[in-house]
């Protein structure tokens, strides 16, 4: 049996398309009841799709959880919504019903829960995912310009209850997949995601899962990523004076410096350049294999303590045998490794700043 994919490629990223699409009113303060709209939205010619099929891709890029326990109703629906000649509307509201019960006692403000049927092309063909989208009400003024007697006046108008085409908008989403094609089940993201335990405990309950993979494993892998990938890089990628040592150094300190992970933050420390074209380049590469390793996009708990003590430590010899040894990277160390020509080509020059010195040894 080959091994299920980790992640989603570029390649099926770009052929990720909505097929059915339906809203579900939710405003707790006027009714705490779901209002279903009765029609489907049109996924043809409807000028909102762009915007829907990019919370989409950026839903693929989400926590990954794996389906657990006997008693999987949700599952259940997800399943039946992507059988074919389906009932969508009644199996979405009943969805769409679940995702807000499980909001019960926590704050959840109004806004639309969206059902949607999405397609994937991969090595396996055609697989049918389902989207759930949480999006918030978001309050917006509106005007209108009239011709007045000699002036042109402006009518506004203040609307309490508007969805606007904005990330921040977004509360949750879900990408789910039915199929077994992937090693996940569900990809997951909220918009505080800082608070990883509160979405692990959300869709703990509401979708019966589990997150796939431990925190300390992903701490980990993504240095180990890193470490990989930076040895594989040509000279011509590295900036003057950088080493692949010195983006497994930043890696590490990432780890010790941040409760929870986040790609983007990661990235933007592991990669310093002064060359902007350069840096994207290099940075398309790295986000490239912590997708592959099934990092991107996933948020956890640093674990710096579970990387090996060989593996967070940088060891600097000298010819003459002198060690220095630091976890994490140089910066924060106060260590500088400069060129020394006066010495010689290869000649080096090592600072060490330090408010104050222990002394060990014989007396």
């Amino acid at each position: 049996m080959p091994a299920k994919e980790s992640h989603l490629s570029g390649t099926e990223l770009d052929s990720l398309r909505l097929t059915h699409m339906i809203f579900h009113v939710w405003n707790p303060l006027n009714d705490p009841a779901l209002t279903l709209l009765d029609a489907e939205l049109s996924v043809e010619e409807g000028t909102y799709i762009p915007f829907f099929e990019e919370r989409l891709r950026v839903a693929s890029r989400g926590t990954q959880f794996i389906f657990t326990g006997e008693h999987r109703p949700t599952f259940e629906l997800c399943r039946d919504l992507t059988q074919p000649r389906a009932e969508f509307v009644p199996l979405s509201k009943a969805l769409a019903s679940a995702f807000s019960s499980h909001h019960r006692g926590r704050q959840m403000a109004a806004g639309v829960i969206i059902v949607a049927l999405a397609q994937v092309t991969t090595s396996a063909g055609v697989l049918p995912l389902v989207f759930i989208l949480k999006l918030d009400h978001r309050p917006v003024v509106t005007y209108r310009l009239t011709q007045g007697r000699g002036d042109v006046r402006a009518q506004v108008q203040h609307i309490l209850d508007a969805l606007v085409e904005d990330r921040a908008a977004v509360q949750r989403s879900a990408l789910v997949d039915v199929s077994e094609h992937f090693a996940w089940d569900v990809l997951a993201s909220e918009r505080n995601e800082g608070v990883a335990p509160e979405l692990r405990q959300f869709f703990k309950a509401f979708l019966s899962v589990e997150p796939r993979e431990d925190a300390s494993v992903l701490t980990r892998r993504a240095i180990s990523t890193v470490t990989q990938w930076a040895k594989s890089l040509p000279p011509e990628a590295l900036p003057e004076g950088e080493s692949w040592g010195r983006y497994k150094e930043r890696a590490v300190q990432y780890m010790m410096d941040h409760a929870e992970f986040d790609t983007d933050g990661f990235i933007n420390t592991v990669v310093r350049d002064e060359d902007p074209a350069r840096k994207a380049r290099v940075t398309t590469t790295l986000r490239d294999q912590l997708r592959e390793k099934g990092v991107d996009g996933q948020v956890f708990a640093t674990k710096p303590n579970s990387v090996a003590l060989t593996e967070r430590r940088t060891k600097i010899v000298t010819d003459v045998g002198v060690q220095i040894i630091f976890e994490g990277d140089r910066e924060t160390h106060r260590v500088e490794v400069l060129d020394d020509p006066e010495h010689g080509p290869d000649a080096k020059k090592i600072v060490i700043r330090a408010r104050r010195l222990t002394e060990t040894g014989a007396a």
